[in-house]
């Protein structure tokens, strides 16, 4: 077996004279959860569909288990892809639907039973076997159409949006199902979504595209906690973007100087390097008195009535997003800043000032050239 299961080199499309894909490459080895995240016409669905062959790429090459794959048909590539809208036979019941791949490949009926039975209890739907589509809750056809398409063993399963109809409650729930499946089958899994909770709660790596790139490939804990973009950094988690003047470097942190509302001086705060931006600080690649951008998260801001160090910010209003009080600041040149908290009291409101702090290791530098993204 090949070291990846997939491969992606240098993957290019375009629609009319509109480039949706811009050379894009990716590795992803045997039982990964691989999400892609991004808004709508990022290009997520379009990579997807040049994996299956019902896209050719204008450049670029498609490798499956070592073995390029692009200039074949899609019933010639081992992969499978559950849709958004299940496309279910509705004249046929559970089993005919589990069981119409398998006849197609001409396997003994008596193993068809057999493996059906077994994948039925996979996504506990034993005994739903004579059931029509009619007959099935949301949930239950997206079970079906998730059992369908691993009932073949494909290398990977491609799924596109597969949780978009279905309501939240239902959604978390076949999130953690899905998860299960794919650990139990050891089937590689990438799934498309525009969901961030989605992609966090579920994948081994997120893929964050834009504008047919990608943004950053990493670990949720790595997209969320040390995001490479500042589109990356806004994308998953909503982060706050700074920028200022870089000072200097210090034991792998960065200390920027940020002006904020008029009247008020610029501060010097501080925001934490990985080893590779440090190593392009150190190369001389970054410079004092060079623009920069920071993110910090919003439950991440510290508030203090006091003046103090820390920008001085002017409270704009509060509002609350389910179980989360968000106090947003007026940030002067920086733009509009939020600070997140758990619970529905704080004691600071509309029109107070507020001293905005954070600890070094939660400010991070994005956009910096030659450590932004990562096709690996």
């Amino acid at each position: 077996m090949a070291e990846h299961i997939l491969e992606l080199d240098g993957i290019k499309k375009s629609f009319d004279k509109t480039q949706v894909l811009k050379g894009i490459s990716l590795s992803v080895r045997q039982g990964e959860f691989i999400t892609f995240l991004g808004a709508s016409g990022c290009g997520k669905t379009t990579t997807l569909r040049i994996i299956a062959g019902l896209e050719a790429p204008d450049e670029g090459r498609v490798f499956l288990n070592g073995q390029d794959v692009t200039a074949l048909e899609p019933n010639q590539r081992n992969v499978n892809t559950v849709f958004q809208n299940y496309a279910l036979f509705p004249h046929m019941n559970v089993f005919a639907n589990i069981a119409y791949g398998l006849k197609l490949k001409k396997v003994p009926p008596k193993e068809i039973a057999g493996k059906v039975e077994e994948i039925l209890e996979l996504v506990q739907l034993s005994g739903y076997e004579k059931r029509m589509p009619s007959e099935l809750s949301g949930g239950q056809k997206q079970r079906v159409a998730i059992a369908r398409a691993v009932v073949n063993n494909p290398q990977v399963l491609l799924l596109d949006e597969p949780l978009g109809a279905l309501d939240l409650q239902l959604r978390r729930q076949m999130q953690v199902e899905l998860k299960r499946i794919q650990k139990r089958l050891e089937i590689t899994f990438l799934y498309i979504t525009h969901d961030q909770e989605e992609a966090l709660n579920m994948s081994d790596r997120i893929v964050v595209m834009d504008n047919g790139q990608l943004e950053q490939v990493g670990t949720p804990n790595e997209v969320y906690y040390h995001p490479r973009t500042s589109y990356a950094a806004r994308f998953v988690g909503a982060a706050n973007i700074l920028s200022g003047r870089f000072c200097r470097e210090e034991a792998g942190i960065a200390w920027i100087e940020v002006g904020s509302c008029p009247g008020e001086p610029a501060v010097l705060v501080q925001a934490s390097l990985t080893d590779a931006q440090a190593e392009l600080v150190r190369q001389g690649q970054v410079t004092p008195g060079q623009q920069v951008s920071m993110a910090v998260r919003s439950e991440n801001i510290l508030l203090e009535k006091e003046p103090g160090p820390g920008l001085r910010l002017l409270v704009k209003e509060k509002n609350f997003a389910g179980g989360m009080l968000r106090i947003c600041l007026d940030g002067g040149v920086q733009g509009e800043l939020v600070a997140g908290r758990q619970g529905i009291d704080s004691a600071f409101q509309a029109g107070d000032m507020a001293t905005v702090r954070w600890e070094p290791e939660h400010g991070v530098l994005v956009d910096m050239e030659g450590s932004s993204k990562n096709g690996t």
